[in-house]
């Protein structure tokens, strides 16, 4: 029976994964803001028009292509700089964990020896 459930999930995600990738999701740039312009024109009025009518508050539009094109590029060019500066202080980052540790265990070594 897990074999079967393995096998009917393994499928669902790999078919997944075969759609995204046909669709442009995993390939350059433009071609993703492409497939995200097709969802957007094709979801955007469907949400508009189904908003239930207990709903008080103005919901926000779907983000456009250029918000979420700008969002990306800042969001990896501060994953960019992030992943450079902690590479940068790495040496003293392994330092201070070194010298911490020699000092936690120096601490418990004299605290038994006592």
């Amino acid at each position: 029976m897990s074999l079967l459930r393995f096998t009917i999930k393994s499928t669902i995600v790999g078919g997944i994964v075969y759609y995204t990738y046909e669709e442009g999701l995993w390939s350059n740039g433009e071609e993703t803001a492409k497939l995200y312009k097709k969802i957007y024109v094709n979801v955007a009025p469907y949400v508009k028009e189904n908003i239930p009518k207990e709903v008080t508050q103005e919901l926000s539009e779907l983000p456009s292509v250029i918000h979420i094109s700008t969002f990306m590029k800042t969001s990896w060019n501060k994953g960019v700089i992030n992943t450079m500066e902690f590479i940068s202080n790495l040496p003293t980052h392994t330092t201070n964990g070194a010298i911490k540790l020699y000092e936690t265990v120096g601490k418990y070594v004299k605290d038994l020896s006592q």
